[in-house]
């Protein structure tokens, strides 16, 4: 796993809103059943994205969560830095303090090819990229679900 569960369960529930119409509130408990991540951890970190501005919170009648902004202008190093307050890629690997070309951890030369993939490919992806990726997802799953099973001789 690449991620914490923090940003595992964020991640997940940012890609299904991002499936909702996009002046379509969801609350909080439909979004943990839709998912399944656990309500309250979901509920905390919903509060906390919409602290530092990614989601909108509305309590009441209609209320629920929503993009603060649209969803293809956030991406999921905005995420990562509103959750753990920095970037895991600038990170040294063996968590070392000291880490850089001039006084490399014995896996630097790697992982500095590995977290520049990871920066320009990973990180770079919008919410609506994985809403949409989601959304062909479940889409492929239920024609799959519905499709006549083939029939083999000899079963």
């Amino acid at each position: 796993m690449l991620y914490s569960a923090t940003i595992e369960y964020a991640l997940r529930a940012l890609a299904h809103i991002a499936t909702l119409e996009s002046d379509e509130r969801i609350l909080a408990r439909d979004l943990a059943s839709a998912t399944n991540v656990p309500r309250q951890f979901l509920g905390k970190i919903l509060h906390r994205l919409a602290k530092v501005g990614l989601l909108d919170s509305a309590k009441g009648r209609g209320g629920g969560f929503r993009f603060q902004r649209p969803a293809h202008e956030i991406i999921v190093s905005d995420v990562v830095n509103a959750l753990e307050g920095g970037d895991i890629t600038k990170q040294c690997v063996l968590g070392l303090d000291e880490c850089n070309d001039e006084q490399p951890c014995p896996m630097h030369d790697q992982w500095k090819v590995f977290r520049s993939a990871l920066a320009e490919r990973v990180y770079a992806m919008t919410i609506a990229d994985l809403g949409r990726n989601l959304k062909a997802k479940r889409m492929l799953h239920e024609a799959r679900a519905s499709a006549p099973q083939e029939v083999r001789p000899g079963s």
